[in-house]
């Protein structure tokens, strides 16, 4: 009886057991691989719009708050109704109401079919816009894949930050190795309605340059900083 008895010290607890099925973070070890689960929620998805011959595609304020601080749009075979158009964001400090923000830019091309590379022109810096491409074909399967990175659009002490990679099909593309077919990066400072302004930015509005966007999946992400 008595060896039971001593037996019973080697029982386990309950301390540091699982209740409710339930891991919080403060159970993961900051060197587990599995703690990548604890930033989870600093890298969210939003929203998704999947256009269909709408005007324009637009995150409000409603997507755009305080919740983050930097935005990435990913653009799935984004295409306009009317071929070979350029792709614009406009950025709105109110809502939506004006697209009046000051933007200074640059865009690069590159043929990926060939060896062609070089600058190309852009909306301009008095446009209000932000300009990712150029000639964006139309058909039904085509249309251009962009990824956007927005920095510190939810700051107010400074201008904001985009860069961006457009890979797209372009309307001279004719196939495999034929016609042509780019890559477009640039990148963007976001100022303000003026050069003293540090507003907030809270609305995303994108748009081809003539027509209608005819097809595409637009997602929407945050991530806190």
């Amino acid at each position: 009886m008595s060896r039971a008895r001593n037996l019973s010290k080697f029982k386990p607890t309950s301390t540091g057991l699982i209740a409710n099925n339930t891991i919080t973070n403060a159970m993961i070890n900051s060197s587990a691989a599995i703690a990548a689960t604890k930033v989870a929620s600093d890298f969210a998805l939003i929203h998704t719009i999947d256009a269909s011959n709408q005007a324009a595609v637009t995150f409000t304020s409603s997507h755009i708050t305080d919740a983050y601080m930097d935005y990435k749009v990913i653009i799935r075979f984004g295409a306009p109704v009317t071929n070979g158009q350029a792709l614009y964001v406009f950025p709105s400090i109110d809502n939506g109401s004006n697209y009046n923000v000051l933007i200074e830019q640059s865009k690069q091309y590159h043929d990926l079919k060939s060896t062609a590379t070089g600058n190309a022109s852009t909306a301009g810096n008095s446009a209000a816009k932000i300009d990712l491409n150029a000639g964006t074909e139309s058909t039904a399967n085509k249309g251009t894949h962009i990824e956007i990175n927005f920095i510190g659009l939810r700051q107010t002490t400074g201008t904001k930050g985009m860069y961006y990679n457009s890979i797209g099909t372009h309307d001279l593309d004719g196939g495999h190795n034929t016609g042509n077919d780019y890559w477009w990066n640039g990148a963007a400072k976001i100022i303000g309605t003026s050069n003293s302004d540090r507003t907030a930015i809270n609305n995303l509005k994108f748009a081809f340059a003539s027509g209608n966007v005819s097809q595409g999946k637009f997602s929407l992400y945050g991530i806190k900083s």
